[in-house]
């Protein structure tokens, strides 16, 4: 007996309507990262993405998710985080669109 569920039957339409929720990746020099439960991005070789770059702080900023969003946030960063050339609060939680272009010293990441 053939086990594969067809996605024609009653229960394979069932599970196409369930809701997944949607990954989101960073795209960063030709490389897509999938985004996690929290990324550091800084100069620090302890930072989840390391950016060699001198107007990136030792620790710069912060991507985490939280329930089914993410967010960004500066981590009182020397030249400040930039989402779509907007200059976002030092500290505080910035929600990330889809597309949105994160800017952090002379580096641009995408959210993707």
């Amino acid at each position: 007996m053939d086990e594969t569920i067809s996605t024609n039957s009653n229960l394979g339409k069932r599970l196409n309507k369930i809701k997944k929720p949607e990954t989101r990746c960073l795209w960063f020099q030709g490389k897509e990262i999938p985004l996690v439960s929290k990324i550091t991005i800084g100069r620090d070789r302890s930072n989840s993405l390391v950016l060699d770059d001198r107007m990136v702080s030792r620790n710069h900023a912060l991507i985490q998710k939280i329930k089914d969003a993410y967010f960004v946030r500066d981590l009182n960063s020397s030249n400040g985080t930039f989402i779509n050339n907007l200059r976002i609060p030092k500290d505080k939680y910035f929600k990330l669109q889809k597309n949105d272009l994160i800017r952090i010293g002379k580096v641009e990441i995408s959210i993707i």
